[in-house]
């Protein structure tokens, strides 16, 4: 299994000028991007693909300075500023043999949650915590009758509609695996629909990837996974990692 980290974009709406990428944001002795790689040399994961924008040069020198085992393969996005996340993995997919595992940059676990998942899920599958439903911002997962994935929506509320004709899954909350076929037919669908992907969130078209493609949750019943956008996030973040640290690991 490959790896691809999605790091290109510019975090401005935590706007730290004191770090080079929020990536870098710390938590006690380490980062998130030092957690994100060590937890991938322990899974002795055959390549971790990093897709940078935004200060790349000082993320690739964070990067090597840890003197992993791990084999990286950085990968430049010229156009970050102007494109979503979407066409940052597409570039990590063209890069990558096998099933992949995707990481949105910005998210703290516990150690033992993200490694129990790539152990133990299968792929074609999404990690899923609790959520609030009526959070604008969260990536809510909505699931068709048998439990497979039928929506992920974000950045709006859901409809009376969606709420009455779904069950409400959790939150999407950014590390997800796919199958090598997956992988491909991914990529396909892209191509066919560049000129819409290539501005969005990943979430967009995995809707209607879900559409023709059996998506998979797993369920993380264990609380500690932040996804971190603003200083208040990071904040609430810190504050529960500085009271839960025996779960980080």
């Amino acid at each position: 299994m490959e790896a691809v980290l999605l790091l290109a974009g510019y975090g401005s709406r935590l706007d730290r000028q004191d770090i080079p990428h929020k990536s870098m944001l710390p938590f006690g002795e380490e980062t998130l991007l030092s957690r994100h790689l060590t937890c991938l040399n322990e899974l002795s994961i055959e390549r971790a693909h990093l897709v940078l924008g935004h200060n790349k040069e000082a993320v690739k020198d964070y990067a090597q300075s840890l003197n992993l085992d791990l084999p990286i393969h950085f990968i430049d996005n010229p156009v970050y500023r102007t494109t979503g996340n979407t066409l940052s993995m597409v570039m990590g997919f063209r890069e990558s043999q096998g099933d992949v595992l995707i990481m949105d940059g910005d998210v703290l676990y516990p150690r033992s949650v993200f490694i129990d998942y790539v152990r133990g899920s299968q792929p074609t599958s999404f990690a899923l915590t609790a959520g609030d439903i009526d959070n604008e911002e969260a990536a809510k997962v909505l699931l068709k009758p048998d439990g497979r994935i039928h929506a992920f929506i974000t950045k709006r509320h859901l409809t009376q509609e969606e709420k009455n004709g779904f069950q409400f899954g959790g939150e999407a909350i950014g590390f997800f695996r796919l199958s090598a076929g997956d992988v491909k037919k991914f990529v396909e669908l892209y191509d066919s629909n560049e000129a819409e992907y290539e501005k969005v969130l990943w979430e967009i078209p995995f809707t209607d990837f879900a559409e023709t493609v059996d998506l998979n949750g797993w369920t993380v019943s264990q609380s500690g996974c932040f996804e971190i956008d603003t200083q208040a996030e990071y904040d609430h973040a810190l504050a529960y990692f500085g009271k839960h640290r025996e779960i980080y690991g």
